[in-house]
């Protein structure tokens, strides 16, 4: 038995009434150091401070006798109210005396001064954890590692430390792999097994759950702790932090925490699932700190494969794919076994656990090993119920006639109740049958080679005689039927004719021709050109603008040839060419891009159709458009560093131009499809069973077609299902749209319901409704087909938005079909008007032909409002909307959204409230901009438009003519300046307003805004990032500019890095600059090196202003405007 030493001439009367109370408490926890009474000036000099607590202070001191150095952490006995209790300070003494171990602080000697009681600790230089940061996951783990190894040894003599944070860990040796002392016990407890003890105490950002809610403390309140250290230590983010203690506190009672993209972009998921297992709620659940040691992400290389049996089946309970693939990297057994002989095989199949099932499956675990129980994997599947599990197995070749005690697994499913398990079992007794099955879902070396052709053109310019002539061949010359239109006549002009002074340049869609019968919408056929294609044709008319978005991005990659008639001036031919590139660019997502801003999933060829006949021997017409070419340099990003071109007559299938477009066509077939689905023997049954039906399938959901495929395989799981979508889309069969819908009759889709629907000619069978408002009796009424499925597919294309109207009724908005005029009175001036009356407006315009362009985003501009105003409050607001226009009304705020033809070809929006509304309107005004956000990123990602803001003063006015400034003014005002500091003058009324002034409605500036320029270059829009690389990439005549701007930036150790020929340097540039790299800085340094253009393009499209809450998102959204 142990027992308490004490200095009878010089022990505290209060100390060591405390320590033999604990001694008669726990005798054999009692063994504490001797407590010395005596003034610490004695025996030691008193240095600087170098830590303080709430009781306590830290200074270094100096052992007058040898020199020693130590830390005197000095507690004032408690007095009243005030102080440490006696018994805290014999614990916290009593506990460093017994607990030794390298990483936790030693304690050298206990001084009570009467006033005071001094602990000489070993003295630590390194500083706290708190001011060092890990630069890797090695480093975090060394730390965390250490921290464990404390923990357990506290742990193993049931003590509890309470309060683990960065302030209380120290650095012992220097980083970059430091080793850590544990500090200050002062709260810690020793919690003896059947007792309960609560407390309210800790650091809000690392307390546990069972600390908020006063519930009993445990061993694992310290593993919860560690799991907010680790997520800090990885991120440099508090995983729980609110804005207040308060929120604090709820969001830990709440366990709501998540993995910010921004923090954790590279942090492994084997971290992150460290992480996991200590975050959760209930404590028992925790493990304790000998399990954490044995976590994959903590083990070190030199673990044996003997101690990672426990590790790599706790991983496999926790579903942690990662951690159980580094295991069986370190030479855990793939067999092993726990205590009632289930391999981990049996574990995930009991948790049913899909991805870790087909995990282990992949890596070749025994599929028909037995437990104690006699039960294989297949057996423990159909117990519970888990299906797809049971497809999984049976798909990699288990025994399904393996029995345990004669019962096979198909008995087992219907004695716990799952019938379709047994079926399904019962499906696949047949060894042949199953086989076949099993053969169906495995890929073929047949490669899925079918080449995606689309056709862009104005009428008229020959793209229905094209696509009969590359299907034809070249030995059928005279087979197919000229229309009237294309016979080359002088006799038929299109209308199309140049007017420079026009404010839509020579751009039209209109077409004169009576007799003219053109494609209407999209017309979708196959052919064969040196291989199997599929044909898109899309018509040339402004009506159907809106609902090309879908075809020319749902299947890639794919080649364009844009069609123009050479009959028609080259300023005519230049203008439709420009616009049809520029449509290509705004919906290609600007995403996979390559050196000089390539677009990799895109092919552009130009066709000049009507050429003259005969040509020049030999000649392919090329130099037809050859004067154009150097009007094209923006759009080399698709056309490619040599466009390709060429001129014929559509008509003659013969022709050199045609065997050469048939030349490129093959050339691009063999560049797309090196690497390409392949098909699957599914796809073959499918395309059989679909043709046996009698009524095949339009459209299903994702489900339903799952139930389908499964009536042709029972062993069909929902990534096969996937897969077999990708392949009949690839092979032109199904149309996949967003929200899981597949189309399985691409012909009704287009024709039926996008053509129809949009179609001028069917407009007169509105039938008087023309509000594009429709409930689904009226909607079939003008539908030549189900209308219920054609309004499903409007929707996945954005066409068109369900409105609740009453608790059992919905009505269909289209507003594309919406063609009522703008009421008078809508936007009456109020008068009189002062400056206390919040008034912000502006214009949104793309930079080329913005009159169509933006007839193409308007209507889906106005989905996309219906579609937010679905969950607002309808007694306090309210969406009206007419032909190019909505109202929208919040509370006492309005707005009004047009868009305008004449004068600037814009969108128009202005916003305008009460007095003191400010924060009303500025809110107002955010929704609707993000509207158009949404919409830009749904209809054409690639689509930039620049923001030019009305004068607040004019506004207020109501004046005809109001003055905007273009966004490149705006945002180079505030390079250098805040705000509120930077002014603009207003040319048509002199008056000076900050920029503050006109973008906030009069609100005052908020803490969280500060100018875009000041935003970190990783958030400049993915479309002006391609747009710089277009531009910076290329070597200049200087030299390369984005190797020089790398310098500028501070990165010139990482040019030989950044370098590449095939992905684009300027991107890789942006992505490794730090958030010190600001859009203004980088303006700064174009600057320098005379690139002029990038220094306009940057400041035509950042933001006026960011919200700083934006920035720290989850999804990384960007708020500001």
């Amino acid at each position: 038995m142990s027992t308490v030493k004490i200095h009878r001439s010089s022990v505290s009367v209060e100390i060591c009434a405390s320590l033999l109370s604990q001694a008669n408490s726990d005798l054999e926890w009692s063994t504490l150091m001797e407590v010395h009474h005596e003034p610490i000036e004695k025996n030691y000099q008193l240095l600087e401070e170098i830590g303080k607590g709430q009781f306590a202070i830290v200074r270094k001191c100096q052992e007058i006798k040898t020199g020693a150095l130590y830390a005197a952490k000095i507690m004032r006995k408690r007095r009243v109210a005030r102080g440490v209790a006696a018994a805290d300070i014999a614990r916290e003494a009593g506990l460093l005396a017994r607990l030794k171990h390298p990483n936790i602080v030693s304690l050298y000697k206990v001084i009570d001064t009467g006033t005071t009681v001094v602990l000489l600790l070993e003295l630590i230089t390194g500083g706290e954890l708190f001011h060092w940061t890990p630069s890797s996951e090695t480093e975090a783990v060394h730390v965390v590692r250490q921290v464990l190894m404390a923990l357990s040894h506290l742990h193993s003599y049931q003590v509890a430390h309470l309060d683990i944070k960065p302030e209380n860990i120290l650095l012992s040796t220097p980083p970059p792999m430091p080793s850590i002392k544990l500090i200050d016990l002062g709260l810690s407890h020793r919690l003896v097994p059947g007792s309960e003890h609560r407390a309210l105490f800790g650091t809000p950002e690392f307390v546990a759950p069972e600390i908020v809610n006063y519930e009993p403390l445990s061993l694992g309140t310290d593993l919860w702790a560690v799991g907010v250290l680790t997520y800090i230590l990885l991120s440099g983010a508090s995983p729980f932090l609110g804005e207040d203690k308060q929120e604090t506190y709820a969001n830990v009672a709440a366990c709501q925490y998540q993995f910010d993209n921004e923090y954790f972009s590279n942090v492994s998921e084997i971290a992150k699932d460290f992480i996991r297992s200590l975050l959760i709620k209930d404590p028992k659940k925790r493990g304790n700190a000998e399990s954490c040691l044995k976590h994959p992400w903590i083990l070190t290389e030199s673990e044996t494969p003997q101690g990672l049996g426990g590790a790599i089946i706790n991983a496999v309970k926790r579903g942690c794919i990662e951690a159980v693939s580094r295991l069986l990297r370190q030479g855990a057994l793939l067999n092993m076994k726990d205590s009632k002989e289930d391999t981990l095989l049996h574990i995930a199949c009991e948790a049913g656990d899909e991805g870790m099932t087909t995990f282990l499956i992949e890596t070749g675990i025994d599929l028909d090993t037995s437990n104690k129980q006699g039960l294989t994997a297949l057996h423990v599947a159909a117990r519970y119920g888990h299906i797809n599990l049971v497809r999984h197995l049976c798909l990699a070749g288990c025994d399904v006639d393996k029995t345990n005690r004669g019962i096979r697994a198909d008995v087992t499913a219907i004695k716990y109740g799952h019938p379709d398990i047994a079926s399904l079992l019962d499906k696949l007794r047949n060894p042949n049958q199953r086989e076949n099955y099993i053969c169906q879902l495995q890929p073929t070396r047949r490669p899925i080679d079918r080449l995606h052709i689309r056709l862009l053109g104005h009428c008229a310019s020959g793209k229905t005689s094209l696509i009969n002539s590359l299907k034809s061949g070249i030995f059928s010359f005279g087979f197919f039927r000229r229309s009237r239109s294309q016979n080359y006549s002088a006799k038929r002009e299109p209308s199309i004719e140049l007017d420079v002074t026009s404010k839509h340049g020579s751009l039209s869609f209109e077409y004169s021709d009576s007799e003219y019968e053109g494609t209407q919408g999209v017309e979708w056929s196959r052919g064969n050109v040196g291989g199997e294609c599929v044909f898109w044709e899309l018509c040339g008319r402004e009506e159907f603008l809106a609902s090309y978005h879908h075809v020319l991005t749902f299947q890639q990659p794919a080649v364009h040839l844009i069609t123009v008639s050479l009959r028609e001036p080259l300023t005519v031919q230049l203008q439709q060419i420009k616009f049809w590139l520029q449509f290509i660019l705004d919906r290609i997502n600007p995403s996979n891009i390559g050196f000089g801003g390539k677009c990799n999933d895109i092919k552009v060829i130009l066709v000049g159709t009507y050429a003259p006949e005969p040509l020049a021997p030999n000649s392919n017409g090329g130099n037809l458009l050859a004067p154009l070419l150097p009007l094209l340099k923006d759009f080399t990003s698709i056309l490619g560093k040599e466009p390709q071109m060429v001129a014929l007559d559509a008509t003659n299938s013969s022709s050199p131009g045609l065997k050469l477009l048939r030349s490129y066509l093959n050339n691009t077939r063999m560049e797309f499809f090196k690497s390409t689905l392949v098909w699957t023997g599914l796809a073959e049954a499918w395309k059989s069973y679909v043709q046996s039906l009698e009524v095949p399938p339009l459209m299903l959901t994702q489900e339903e077609f799952l139930n389908e495929v499964r009536k042709i395989n029972p062993l069909v799981c929902l990534e096969h299902c996937r897969h077999l979508g990708l392949q009949l889309q690839n092979l032109g069969e199904c149309v996949l749209l967003p929200g899981n819908l597949i189309v399985l009759n691409p012909e009704w889709f287009w024709q039926d319901v996008l053509n129809w629907q949009l179609s001028p000619d069917q407009r007169g069978r509105l039938g008087g409704r023309t509000t594009g408002v429709y409930t689904l009796e009226d909607f079939q009424a003008r539908c030549p087909c189900p209308a219920a499925q054609a309004l499903q597919a409007l929707q996945a294309v954005n066409l068109c938005i369900p409105c609740e109207v009453d608790d059992d009724e919905v009505e269909y908005e289209i507003p594309c079909l919406n063609l009522v005029e703008r009421l008078p009175g809508l936007w009456e001036p109020w008068k009189p008007c002062s400056n206390a009356l919040p008034h912000a407006g502006l214009r949104l315009c793309p930079e080329e032909a913005p009159l169509y362009h933006l007839t193409a985003i308007f209507m889906h501009l106005q989905a996309q409002l219906r579609k937010i105003t679905q969950t607002w409050d309808p007694s306090n607001s309210d969406l009206y909307q007419w032909w190019r226009g909505s109202k929208l009304c919040l509370g006492p705020c309005e707005s009004i959204i047009t868009f305008e033809e004449e004068e600037h070809s814009c969108v128009e929006i202005q916003v305008r409230g009460p007095r003191g509304s400010s924060a009303q309107c500025f809110a107002l005004l955010s929704v609707i901009l993000d509207a158009m956000d949404t919409t830009i990123e749904l209809i054409a990602p690639g689509m930039l438009l620049e923001r030019h803001w009305l004068s607040p003063s004019q506004l207020r006015e109501y004046e005809e003519v109001i003055h905007s400034w273009a966004p490149a003014t705006v945002t180079s005002a505030l390079i250098d300046k805040g705000l509120e500091e930077a002014t603009l003058k207003n040319p048509l009324n002199d008056q000076q307003e900050t920029v503050w002034e006109i973008v906030s409605c009069g609100l005052p500036l908020m803490e969280n805004c500060i100018p875009g320029s000041k935003q970190p270059v990783k958030y400049i829009k993915p479309a002006v990032q391609r747009r710089l690389a277009q531009m910076l990439d290329p070597p200049d005549h200087h030299g390369r500019d984005w190797c020089l701007l790398a310098v500028r930036l501070g990165l010139g150790d990482r040019v030989a890095q950044l370098d590449s020929t095939v992905d684009s340097p300027t991107l890789r540039l942006l992505k490794c600059a730090g958030a010190e790299c600001t859009v203004g800085s980088l303006v700064q340094q174009l600057r320098a090196l005379d690139r002029e253009d990038a220094v306009h393009l940057l400041l035509t499209y950042t933001p006026i202003y960011v919200l700083l809450m934006s920035i720290d998102s989850e999804t990384e959204s960007n708020l500001s405007r």
